[in-house]
């Protein structure tokens, strides 16, 4: 058992890098997809994928589709995860060509998703990329866009999404349960305590922590003393339990089924802290002591 100091946290800032395009004496047609991924679910039949355009002339613009590959644990190899003519297929457009006219601000690539209905596949993945033009064009905003199919048949569907948070003296944050890609029965939460919840440090930025899942969703257990990727000022951020006094590196908690969410009941929460020299540090919004309940949104 180690004691935990509380101290005052700084902000870190994130940047936003946009693309512009200059303006050029020659009108070029501007092109590009109005976002770089796109999630659907496997029942989604025929999609729209906007492809967005700013010209005054007419031109062609041609694309490609890349299919998605994941680790293979066994194989050690990178193996098939979406694959075009399986998972999905490109609508009334073999060519791959897209037509704008002068006019034409706004046209889609139609994608049908095949649909695995109670059969346990995964989330799968793939890319179409710009990949070409009859016409010279500027690719400028997003020239990809990543679509994930999201499979319908997962177990822990329901309980996937954002909750709120509310730990023993009333203070309230956004908690977010999420899918593991390499186990069933695995979630990730994102947002275990306050500071990691979006409005304070790390903003912008996933924590994940895992947590296990019982079969009959009664309650996701957190094993304490997990390291996050993420580092305050080099140092390492850890995710213990913490009772109010001593920090505990060791041990489960459990957060167990209620009518509207879960709970986390007993004297002990969790501290995100780092070591600096022996002294375990934490910012004062980097606790949550228990009871912690969790409502789903």
């Amino acid at each position: 058992m180690k004691k935990v100091y509380i101290i005052a946290a700084g902000l870190l800032a994130l940047t936003c890098v946009s693309c512009s395009r200059k303006a050029n004496y020659t009108e070029i047609p501007f092109v590009y997809f109005p976002s770089p991924s796109l999630s659907v679910y496997e029942d989604a039949g025929v999609i729209d994928i906007p492809v967005k355009a700013s010209a005054g002339v007419d031109f062609t613009l041609t694309f490609e589709t890349v299919d998605g590959e994941k680790f293979d644990k066994n194989t050690k190899l990178m193996v098939p995860n979406g694959q075009k003519g399986v998972d999905y297929d490109i609508v009334d457009n073999d060519a791959a060509i897209i037509r704008f006219s002068a006019a034409d601000t706004l046209k889609n690539i139609k994608v049908k998703i095949v649909n695995f209905a109670g059969e346990l596949t995964g989330n799968k993945d793939f890319t179409i990329k710009m990949s070409g033009s009859g016409n010279e064009v500027c690719k400028g905003g997003y020239s990809y866009c990543k679509v994930t199919i999201i499979d319908n048949d997962h177990p822990l569907k329901t309980i996937f999404g954002e909750y709120t948070a509310t730990e023993a003296d009333g203070a309230t944050w956004t908690l977010t349960l999420a899918a593991d890609p390499d186990n069933w029965y695995t979630t990730f939460i994102d947002g275990i305590v306050p500071t990691f919840a979006g409005s304070y440090v790390g903003q912008g930025l996933r924590h994940y922590v895992p947590a296990t899942v019982s079969e009959d969703l009664s309650r996701i257990s957190v094993a304490v003393g997990y390291k996050l990727a993420d580092k305050y000022n080099g140092h390492d951020i850890l995710i213990w339990g913490y009772d109010g006094q001593y920090i505990y590196n060791s041990g489960t908690l459990t957060f167990e089924k209620t009518d509207d969410g879960y709970k986390l009941d007993g004297n002990r929460g969790f501290a995100a802290l780092y070591d600096e020299g022996g002294y375990y540090l934490a910012a004062s919004n980097a606790i949550a002591m228990a009871p912690i309940t969790l409502v789903k949104k």
